[in-house]
C-alpha cells in the first residue's frame, strides 16, 4: 500500500474518531444566575466560590460602555474555563464583531485578559431548549485566589458567561438576587431574558417548546453521573414542578369541572321531570292524538340547551 493511501486512510480514521468523540460528548447544563442591571462592578455582582463548577451568568448591557461584573475563586491546580456567548436571536445576530460585548478577566496576580468575539459557533442547549452563539473561550491553568470579571458593552446586547465545567447544581453563591431554587423555577427568568431585547419589553415570541426546562433530561444526566446536586440539596424539592400557581390552577380546574358537571346533572334531572309531567298531562284543549307531535319539542329543546351550556362552560375552562 502506497504512503499516500496510508495517509488518506489515517486521515479518514482520525476524522471518524473525532466525529465519534463529538457525538459522545455530554451536553452542558450550567447552574444559572441572572445579573441585574445595577450589578455593574465585580464587587456588586455575583460571587461564585468555586469556578470549577459549571455556572452560567445571564445579563444585558444597554449600550456602549455599560458594564456588568462578577467574581469567582479558584484553587492552585484548578483549570480556568470561561466562555462568552450571545443568544442565537435578533438583534444580537445583526451586530458586527466590534459591536459585541467584551469580557475582561482579572487574575489574582493583577494581570488581565480581554475575551473578544473571534468565532460564531451555534450551540443548542438541550436542558433548557435555548440556542446560543459561542463567541470566544479562555482555558488556562488557574491561580489560587480571587478572579474578577467585567462584561463591557459596545452596543446594547444580551450575553451569557459560562464558567467552569463540573455539573454540580444549586451550589451556594453570593449576591445572586432572587435565584431559582428548583429546576422548574429557572423557566420564568430564563424566558424573560430570552424573549426581551436589550433595554426593551418582553416580546413573548417563542417557538413552542423553547426555553422549557427538560426535567427528564436533567434526571438522566444525574443518574448517569454527568451531573449532581450540591451537598445538602433536596432532590425531590429541586426536581418538582414548582411553577407558581400550577398546583392551585389544577385544583381550580377540578373544582370548576365538578361544579359544571353538578349543574348539568341538576338541569338534566329537572328537565326530565318536566318531560314526564308533560307526557302525563297533555295541554288543555287537545286530545291524545291531535297536537301530540308538538308537545315534546319544548322539553327536548331545554335538555339540549342545558347540556350544551354545561359542555361549553367546561370546554372554556379547560382551554383557559
Amino acid at each position: 500500500m502506497s504512503s499516500s493511501v496510508l495517509r488518506r486512510v489515517s486521515a479518514a480514521i482520525a476524522l471518524i474518531a473525532i466525529t465519534l468523540v463529538s457525538f459522545a460528548a455530554p451536553a452542558a447544563a450550567h447552574d444559572p444566575i441572572f445579573l441585574s442591571d445595577d450589578q455593574t462592578t465585580p464587587d456588586t455582582g455575583p460571587f461564585m466560590p468555586d469556578a470549577t463548577i459549571s455556572w452560567a451568568l445571564y445579563g444585558q448591557v444597554l449600550g456602549d460602555g455599560d458594564t456588568r461584573g462578577f467574581e469567582f475563586d479558584l484553587r492552585d491546580g484548578d483549570e480556568l474555563f470561561v466562555g462568552l456567548l450571545i443568544p442565537n436571536l435578533e438583534p444580537e445576530l445583526q451586530l458586527a464583531d466590534d459591536e459585541l460585548p467584551v469580557l475582561t478577566i482579572s487574575r489574582p496576580d493583577g494581570t488581565t485578559i480581554d475575551i473578544v468575539a473571534e468565532e460564531r459557533v451555534v450551540f443548542d442547549e438541550p436542558f433548557t431548549k435555548t440556542s446560543y452563539v459561542n463567541l470566544a473561550e479562555l482555558r488556562e491553568p488557574g491561580m489560587g485566589g480571587r478572579y474578577e470579571g467585567i462584561v463591557t458593552g459596545n452596543a446594547a446586547a444580551r450575553f451569557s458567561v459560562a464558567i467552569g465545567e463540573t455539573e454540580l447544581f444549586f451550589t451556594d453563591a453570593e449576591r445572586t438576587g432572587d435565584r431559582p431554587s428548583s429546576f422548574q423555577e429557572i423557566e420564568k427568568p430564563l424566558r424573560a431574558w430570552y424573549t426581551t431585547p436589550p433595554g426593551g419589553e418582553p416580546t413573548g415570541e417563542l417557538v413552542e417548546g423553547d426555553a422549557e426546562v427538560d426535567l427528564d433530561l436533567i434526571g438522566e444526566a444525574m443518574e448517569s453521573g454527568e451531573g449532581a446536586l450540591a451537598e445538602g440539596v433536596d432532590e425531590d424539592a429541586v426536581m418538582a414542578d414548582t411553577t407558581e400557581g400550577s398546583e392551585n390552577d389544577e385544583a381550580d380546574v377540578a373544582v370548576e369541572e365538578e361544579s359544571v358537571a353538578e349543574s348539568t346533572d341538576a338541569a338534566t334531572d329537572s328537565t326530565t321531570d318536566d318531560i314526564e309531567e308533560s307526557a302525563a298531562a297533555p295541554p288543555a284543549g287537545t286530545d291524545g292524538d291531535d297536537g301530540g307531535g308538538s308537545t315534546w319539542v319544548a322539553p327536548v329543546a331545554i335538555v339540549v340547551l342545558a347540556l350544551g351550556a354545561g359542555g361549553f362552560a367546561l370546554s372554556r375552562r379547560r382551554n383557559a
